[in-house]
């Protein structure tokens, strides 16, 4: 075990990590805030960069805080509750713009805001045993070992009391909690998804087998509670896996989708289809979008979900047309364009990588929207866009795929015109960001 003493933390870098150096190597180390002094445990070492632990704060940095957490540190679902949520906004406006500080964007905008009330619309827990008890929480930093907590920042406080709810129907039923170790036991997560523009709820029971005992007494718990709630799902997984949802489902209750309602879009959505976590800010992040198109643009709109983004558009735009390889995302798009009376809009069952030249090559498309899971574009996606595209507006979860990406999309004859990154995800390192590329 290699200690590090003094160490000085520098600054924040990408993935929440404060930066520090010993003999000039750069040491990366866990919750740590700019400006303290530490002695950190060397966890690894390679190249002459390591990563580290806080062994003892030796001086605290002005810009630390007390978190309002009992289990932050051990937890990992949180890496900024020790920073006040101003500085939170300060330390990932200074890391986005030095990912993209050696490409020329036209305009970069300040980081918006999401605020310091709990965002989150959607979580699913894991279920573990402690004591010979069943217990939920998140999963501590770097392992799969649960760690429970009184209240989280992250979500509403309703998630909390409906995980307590599900966890005393769990031990009083005898329901047997899933062993990952030796792929034994039944329940393996609780779930739950919350419209925030309907006060809808949707509570999920991920399990290993199709069993699950006294469900009408769990029905009846959780609606004396939360009349609101308007569905029960029973999500099968027998697979011995790190995926959280399988292929299996049962309806126990009610519905397997619930109504949020973002601007006057009004919008379907399946427990399992792909939404912003933070609804707040999708809309923001929404009408930044939409500022940013021409009026009567023909635009694609490329991983779109349940079509949230291009409904969002329609009023716009000439004509939108999605595409998603979730088959039940795309149903439910279908299903708002009806719900909002919407012409205008069409979406695709398919991947982005086969439907895009497909539809390019039967549509007089000016306009693409990208927004891709965290690992960013495949190759051949960019090598697809025509040189008759106007515009791309990239949105992303993960700035340093983004900025991979949009160096290729600039050898294209692109260039970024306007940045705007927006605090998705509050208490964490994660950043939102989006980039407007024109010719």
């Amino acid at each position: 075990m290699r200690i590090i003493k003094e160490l000085k933390i520098e600054k924040l870098v990408y993935k929440g990590l404060g930066l520090g150096f010993e003999n000039s190597n750069p040491v990366f180390v866990s919750n740590a805030v700019p400006g303290d002094v530490l002695d950190v445990q060397v966890i690894s070492t390679r190249r002459q960069v390591s990563f580290a632990k806080i062994e003892k704060i030796i001086k605290s940095s002005p810009k630390r805080i007390e978190p309002d957490c009992e289990v932050f540190g051990k937890c990992g679902g949180c890496d900024w509750l020790n920073i006040s949520y101003d500085d939170q906004l300060i330390y990932k406006q200074e890391i986005v713009e030095e990912i993209f500080q050696n490409i020329e964007i036209g305009k970069i905008n300040k980081i918006i805001a999401s605020g310091k009330e709990p965002y989150r619309n959607k979580s699913f827990f894991p279920v573990d045993k402690k004591d010979g008890k069943p217990i939920t929480g998140m999963f501590e930093s770097r392992s799969h070992n649960v760690i429970p907590h009184k209240k989280c920042s992250l979500q509403p406080p309703l998630f909390d009391d409906i995980c307590e709810k599900v966890i005393s129907y769990i031990e009083a039923s005898k329901m047997q909690v899933y062993n990952e170790r030796n792929h034994s036991g039944n329940i393996r997560h609780i779930g739950i998804r919350y419209a925030i523009g309907t006060n809808e709820i949707i509570v999920i029971l991920v399990t290993r087998n199709r069993k699950i005992p006294f469900s009408r007494q769990l029905e009846r718990i959780l609606l004396e509670a939360y009349p609101n709630i308007v569905g029960i799902i029973q999500n099968i997984n027998p697979e011995k896996t790190n995926v959280i949802l399988g292929d299996d489902e049962k309806i126990l209750f009610g519905r397997d989708y619930i109504y949020e309602q973002i601007g006057k879009i009004k919008f379907k959505l399946n427990y399992k289809s792909f939404f912003q976590v933070n609804t707040k800010q999708a809309e923001k992040m929404y009408k930044f979008v939409n500022q940013s198109i021409s009026e009567d643009s023909n635009v694609i709109d490329a991983y779109c979900g349940v079509g949230s983004i291009g409904l969002y558009l329609s009023d716009k735009a000439a004509k939108v047309i999605g595409i998603e390889n979730n088959v039940k995302a795309v149903q439910d798009a279908k299903e708002n364009t009806k719900l909002n009376k919407i012409d205008n809009c069409e979406f695709v069952a398919g991947y982005v990588e086969t439907e895009l030249p497909k539809i390019l090559k039967n549509n007089e498309i000016d306009t693409i929207i990208f927004d891709p899971p965290r690992k960013g574009l495949e190759q051949r996606i960019i090598d697809n866009i025509p040189s008759d595209i106007k515009r791309i507006v990239y949105i992303s979860c993960d700035p340093m795929t983004q900025i991979r990406d949009v160096k290729l999309i600039i050898e294209k004859g692109f260039t970024p015109k306007e940045m705007q990154p927006l605090d998705m995800f509050p208490h964490t390192f994660h950043i939102e960001n989006v980039i407007i590329l024109e010719k």
